[in-house]
């Protein structure tokens, strides 16, 4: 085993030169992103039209309607959450790989060492493009 390690030593050396972590806030990210936005929006719209439904329902079919139309909410937004945060993270290796940086290590995460990463945080990088694009997709007055 030793002599397997220091075969792979300048291997493994050389790879970290090349090495270039970025970190980034995931919490402050997630909020201001528009697919989290958006999926916020869709699940706030449609417990809404849940809530209006069972309304116009006598009491014991809302009773029973109620249990099932809360799982339909809890699995619309697991699949809506799961997708959003898949483009979050797509976003995120983009414009992480567009300024020159190949890992990118959520901040909060990181509980030890961080005083010896050679490392850049690129939230508010991110954040600043997230906003464009949102600014972008609303309609001009």
């Amino acid at each position: 085993m030793l002599v397997a390690g220091v075969l792979l030593g300048p291997a493994v050396t050389a790879q970290a030169d090349n090495l270039e972590v970025a970190t980034v806030d995931m919490q402050e990210v997630l909020m201001v992103h528009p697919s989290i936005m958006d999926a916020q929006q869709q699940i706030q719209e449609e417990q809404m039209e849940m809530m209006a439904e069972l309304e116009d329902m006598d009491e014991e079919e809302a009773a029973m309607q109620q249990q099932q139309m809360q799982q339909q909410l809890q699995q619309m937004q697991q699949d809506l959450l799961e997708d959003a945060i898949a483009d979050v993270e797509t976003d995120i290796e983009d414009i992480a790989a567009e300024l020159g940086y190949n890992v990118v290590l959520n901040s909060e995460g990181i509980v030890s060492g961080e005083e010896n990463l050679d490392s850049v945080d690129i939230t508010e990088d991110i954040m600043e493009e997230f906003n464009g694009d949102a600014e972008d997709m609303q309609p001009e007055l």
